[in-house]
């Protein structure tokens, strides 16, 4: 009788991607627990934790052109006594790419290592993707179309003329479209995790 139960169970839900499904036993017999959870959204939450491996992109890279920057309004900005902006420009790693345009990262420096390369303890503050380049991994999303977006990140969105925007907390991905296609996007760490349309609008003006 147990097993015939949980075959039943674990019949009902091998065609919903997002259930979980945990089976405990104890003295009192078989208890099933079950927990929803949304895959894309998971993803989504995912990417903007973490959208690429900053130290490894730059290690591919093996160099930019860095430029120390001031702080834009809505940036995050760690209150860190002594710190600084950079600005890296990398030219992207794409092969017969017609129209070269320059990868940009901001980050947060701070500490002995502020002005050094090599450096394990800035944070990733924005991060602005106009062309593909294979070394942004999961994050070379441009070319890609709106319904493998979603497919990947879900439907809840803002949209914004040309844009449609995501967000978790204080991270925003700003997605700009072309002919349904993926032209460019900005990741940004914000200062507030109160997202609406007037910050979008100061951010892409």
């Amino acid at each position: 009788m147990t097993l015939f139960l949980v075959f039943i169970s674990c019949k009902n839900v091998t065609n919903k991607e997002t259930e979980q499904v945990q089976i405990v036993v104890d003295s009192t017999g078989l208890k099933i627990e079950t927990v929803e959870k949304n895959s894309g959204n998971l993803r989504l939450t995912s990417f903007l934790e973490n959208p690429i491996d900053l130290q490894d992109f730059k290690s591919k890279k093996k160099q930019s052109l860095s430029t120390v920057m001031n702080g834009k309004e809505y940036y995050l900005n760690p209150k860190i006594n002594d710190s600084i902006l950079y600005l890296y420009s990398f030219l992207p790693n794409v092969p017969f790419q017609s129209k070269i345009e320059q990868l940009e990262i901001v980050v947060f420096k701070y500490g002995k290592n502020k002005h050094s390369w090599e450096d394990n303890t800035e944070i990733l503050i924005e991060l602005n993707v106009k062309a593909q380049d294979i070394n942004l991994g999961k994050a070379n999303l441009v070319g890609l179309s709106k319904t493998e977006l979603e497919s990947e990140f879900g439907t809840e969105y803002l949209t914004f003329d040309n844009a449609i925007v995501y967000s978790n907390k204080n991270r925003v991905l700003i997605v700009e479209f072309s002919d349904s296609k993926i032209k460019s996007y900005n990741y940004i760490k914000l200062n507030t995790e109160k997202i609406d349309k007037d910050l979008i609008g100061q951010i892409i003006k």
